[in-house]
Protein backbone atom coordinates (compact mmCIF):
# COMPACT_ATOMS: atom_id res chain seq x y z
CA UNK A 1 0.00 0.00 0.00
CA UNK A 2 2.78 2.81 1.08
CA UNK A 3 4.61 1.68 -2.57
CA UNK A 4 1.29 2.49 -4.34
CA UNK A 5 0.60 5.90 -2.88
CA UNK A 6 4.68 6.94 -3.73
CA UNK A 7 4.07 6.41 -7.09
CA UNK A 8 0.76 8.16 -6.91
CA UNK A 9 2.97 11.17 -5.85
CA UNK A 10 5.41 10.48 -8.76
CA UNK A 11 2.24 11.70 -11.31
CA UNK A 12 2.99 15.35 -11.45
CA UNK A 13 -0.79 17.35 -11.36
CA UNK A 14 -2.87 18.03 -14.96
CA UNK A 15 -3.55 21.29 -15.77
CA UNK A 16 -6.45 20.59 -17.44
CA UNK A 17 -8.26 19.46 -13.86
CA UNK A 18 -7.32 22.91 -12.67
CA UNK A 19 -8.10 24.50 -15.32
CA UNK A 20 -12.09 22.90 -15.02
CA UNK A 21 -11.90 23.55 -11.34
CA UNK A 22 -11.28 27.34 -11.87
CA UNK A 23 -14.05 27.44 -14.56
CA UNK A 24 -16.21 25.57 -12.05
CA UNK A 25 -15.18 28.05 -9.58
CA UNK A 26 -15.90 31.04 -12.51
CA UNK A 27 -19.64 29.69 -13.80
CA UNK A 28 -20.59 29.05 -9.76
CA UNK A 29 -20.23 33.03 -8.74
CA UNK A 30 -20.79 34.22 -12.47
CA UNK A 31 -24.87 34.26 -12.98
CA UNK A 32 -25.88 33.56 -16.43
CA UNK A 33 -28.60 31.86 -17.91
CA UNK A 34 -26.46 28.83 -18.79
CA UNK A 35 -24.21 28.89 -15.83
CA UNK A 36 -26.21 25.48 -14.67
CA UNK A 37 -25.35 23.80 -17.99
CA UNK A 38 -21.70 24.84 -17.68
CA UNK A 39 -21.43 23.62 -14.17
CA UNK A 40 -23.07 19.93 -15.43
CA UNK A 41 -21.02 19.65 -17.55
CA UNK A 42 -17.72 20.63 -16.27
CA UNK A 43 -19.10 18.51 -13.45
CA UNK A 44 -19.44 15.15 -15.91
CA UNK A 45 -16.28 15.54 -17.63
CA UNK A 46 -14.28 15.94 -14.26
CA UNK A 47 -16.19 12.38 -13.22
CA UNK A 48 -15.00 11.06 -16.26
CA UNK A 49 -11.97 11.99 -16.51
CA UNK A 50 -10.98 10.72 -13.31
CA UNK A 51 -12.12 7.58 -13.60
CA UNK A 52 -11.33 6.69 -17.02
CA UNK A 53 -7.61 8.17 -16.05
CA UNK A 54 -7.52 10.39 -18.91
CA UNK A 55 -5.86 13.72 -19.13
CA UNK A 56 -5.81 16.19 -22.17
CA UNK A 57 -2.53 17.45 -21.50
CA UNK A 58 0.09 16.19 -24.03
CA UNK A 59 2.92 17.85 -22.30
CA UNK A 60 4.66 16.75 -19.16
CA UNK A 61 2.47 18.14 -16.92
CA UNK A 62 0.89 14.80 -16.96
CA UNK A 63 3.86 12.07 -17.63
CA UNK A 64 4.98 10.53 -14.56
CA UNK A 65 8.17 11.83 -13.74
CA UNK A 66 10.95 9.53 -13.16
Amino acid sequence: MENNTKQEMKNKPCCCTAIAGALVILFAWWKVTWGAIALTVLGVVIILKELIGWCCCTGQSCKKSD
